[in-house]
């Protein structure tokens, strides 16, 4: 199904990102500005997707963001399609009424694949949860979501190189 919010989100000339036209595709020269803003766009129409409480609005903020069969992961769940990502979005967003997720950082973007900071922020505008999206992306919108909760975890070993077969890892003792 092809939703008409698939309209271009930045306008720009044949070939770029935004205007459907499939013979854009992403270099290793970009982000140009209009990517750049392109994303920005994109990022912020999803957290706007996020908060919206109607399943039908944030179905129709989904289509204008993300392409069809975009594929979406957190550590509580997954879906695939627009309208099961919708379906997912309202299960999580409902025993937090009045949180809202906003973007925190820029968008950091290489090839089709773009990644950036975001913050569950609560009534009274506190984080009270922090991530990190990575995002892969086609000339339709974004193609894959990887969410994931919090800061990395630290290492509980040191890495170093020096072992007596080159290129071999040597392990130190868990850090304290």
């Amino acid at each position: 199904m092809t939703h008409p919010a698939h309209t271009p989100h930045v306008p720009g000339p044949a070939g770029s990102p935004g205007t459907g036209d499939a013979s854009w595709r992403p270099t290793e020269a970009e982000p140009t500005a209009q990517v750049q803003a392109w994303l920005e766009t994109l990022a912020d129409r999803l957290y706007a997707a996020w908060a919206q409480t109607d399943g039908r609005a944030r179905t129709q903020l989904l289509a204008g963001c993300c392409a069809d069969r975009v594929s979406y992961a957190n550590p509580l769940g997954a879906a695939v399609g627009v309208e099961g990502f919708s379906d997912l979005i309202g299960g999580f967003l409902g025993p937090y009424p009045g949180h809202r997720p906003v973007r925190v950082s820029a968008v950091d973007v290489h090839h089709d694949r773009a990644r950036w900071e975001w913050g569950l922020r609560d009534s009274i505008g506190q984080v009270v949860l922090a991530g990190l999206d990575v995002t892969t992306f086609d000339h339709t919108g974004l193609t894959s979501i990887s969410t994931f909760f919090g800061p990395p975890p630290p290492l509980t070993r040191t890495y170093t190189y020096g072992s007596p077969t080159y290129g071999s890892p040597t392990y130190g003792s868990p850090r304290g």
